[in-house]
Order: structure tokens, then sequence, then C-alpha cells
């Protein structure tokens, strides 16, 4: 019996493994897969701009510029994966810098009102007793 159940988790396994490799993996995936591996390798001379930068007298691994101190690595790749545009950030900050200054200028109301409550309160109740007082 303890081999049968052994027998039937190993076949479950299996399967699990074998879906799992025919899997067909999302567009996301696919890109990340690709983008890596194109990240991995150099450009050959085949490439355009690899062949012109050849014939400028650029050898690979210097720098770029006149006295080859200029950047040696490729520009960092950085991929947005929200559906903001480039503004979208800046306009989040102003955004939440105008609530911040609408909140403190509804407390900064609040107290002044209040204080001005407790003015009032005051103010009516010296009268009322300077109404005893002129009785």
């Amino acid at each position: 019996m303890v081999k049968r159940e052994k027998e039937a988790l190993k076949k479950e396994a299996l399967r699990k493994e074998k879906n799992a490799q025919n899997r067909q993996k999302s567009y996301k995936e696919q890109e990340r897969e690709s983008r890596e591996a194109a990240l991995q390798s150099s450009l050959s001379s085949q490439n355009k701009g690899f062949a012109l930068l050849q014939k400028m007298g650029y050898k690979a691994g210097q720098g770029l510029g006149k006295q080859g101190a200029g950047r040696v690595e490729p520009v960092p790749l950085n991929i947005k994966t929200d559906r903001g545009g480039i503004g979208m950030e800046e306009l989040k900050k102003r955004k939440a810098d105008e609530e911040l200054q609408n909140y403190r200028r509804k407390a900064q109301m609040k107290q002044q009102g209040e204080k001005k409550s407790i003015e009032d309160f005051r103010y009516d109740d010296i009268k009322s007793s300077s109404w005893f007082l002129t009785l």
C-alpha cells in the first residue's frame, strides 16, 4: 500500500513538471527572456551601428570619445511597468503637495475657528456677568 502511494506521488510530481514545461509562457515572460538573452550577448560587426563605430576607430571595450574616456558600458535599461506617461510622477508629487497644503489650510482654519469661538464665549460670559453688576 505504501509503495502504491509513493508511485502515485511520483507520477503526480512528474505530471506537474511536464505541465510546467509544456505551459505556454505569457507575453511578458517571453519578452523578459528575450531581453535578458539580448543583453547578455555583445554586438557583432554585422550590426550597422557597431560597424560605423569601428570605421571611426572604436575598439570593443574602449571608452567612447576622442580620448576614449567616455562610457564603456551601455546606458542602463529602465523599463516602465505602469501605464503613466513621462510627466506622471511629477503630476503625482504636485497633487500630493496640493492635498497637503489644503489639509494644513483646513487645520489652520479649524484652529482659528476654535480660538474665535472660545474668545466669543469668554466675551459673552464677561458681558453677562457685567449685566448683573449694572443692576
